[in-house]
């Protein structure tokens, strides 16, 4: 299947629950941030609102790539493989992708408390942790470790997983910040947020489909024993 036809299937199995997700992940977003500054700007200040906003945000910035993760991993599966529905198939590896995701922030700011590049940097390398959840059988078999597996499969596709995040993670997202932020509020401006968060919706899937395919390449030419040992 072609990578067009295959984000076609993709966008059509799983583009409306995760338009939904986006909407509402970008809506508290935009809602957090609008209480917090005017918290901040509060002439009386109130220092715990302004750590509690801090905090939701924080949880569900963490949450949302979790789950639109697992959301379009289930969407690439094919079809007849799936036994299970869309959100019995998130929950069962909701809890594992959890553990990894954290154990990843945990290293990536350890490693941030040395300098900011090198934080950076393990930040890239673990981008394939939800495929090595999800993909690997040697993983489900606690013969693997997801960190260790993302790091092994960056460092051989290096460029090309740069390449992605550079223009789907830093370019993009840029530009549509500077010319549409003042038109993703779904209570001020309902049609131009909708149609943002459709482009959202598929810019997300086609970068994690791109990610993807160099996760199921790579496991084609080295055995998921091979990324065991690193």
């Amino acid at each position: 299947m072609s990578f067009f036809a295959r984000n076609l299937q993709i966008f059509k199995r799983i583009g409306l629950p995760l338009y939904v997700l986006t909407l509402v992940y970008s809506s508290l977003d935009q809602l957090l941030t609008i209480n917090t500054e005017a918290a901040l700007y509060n002439p009386e200040g109130s220092t715990s609102w302004v750590w509690a906003y801090g905090f939701v945000s924080l949880l569900i910035g963490i949450l949302f790539p979790i789950l639109g993760s697992l959301v379009v991993i289930y969407g690439a599966q094919s079809p007849n493989a799936n036994e299970k529905g869309l959100w019995e198939y998130v929950l069962d590896h909701l809890n594992q992708m959890g553990i990894e995701v954290l154990r990843s922030w945990g290293m990536t700011l350890l490693w941030s408390l040395i300098f900011i590049l090198p934080g950076l940097w393990k930040y890239i390398e673990y981008t394939m942790i939800p495929f090595v959840v999800t993909r690997s059988r040697r993983y489900d078999r606690g013969e693997q470790d997801a960190l260790c597996a993302s790091t092994q499969i960056v460092r051989q596709n290096l460029f090309r997983v740069l390449g992605v995040l550079l223009v789907f993670h830093l370019v993009v997202p840029s530009i549509l910040t500077v010319f549409f932020d003042d038109f993703r509020l779904i209570w001020r401006t309902p049609v131009s947020a909708a149609l943002l968060t459709l482009l959202d919706v598929y810019l997300f899937i086609f970068s994690t489909q791109l990610l993807l395919e160099i996760f199921e390449r790579q496991n084609s030419e080295v055995p998921d024993d091979a990324l065991a040992h690193v």
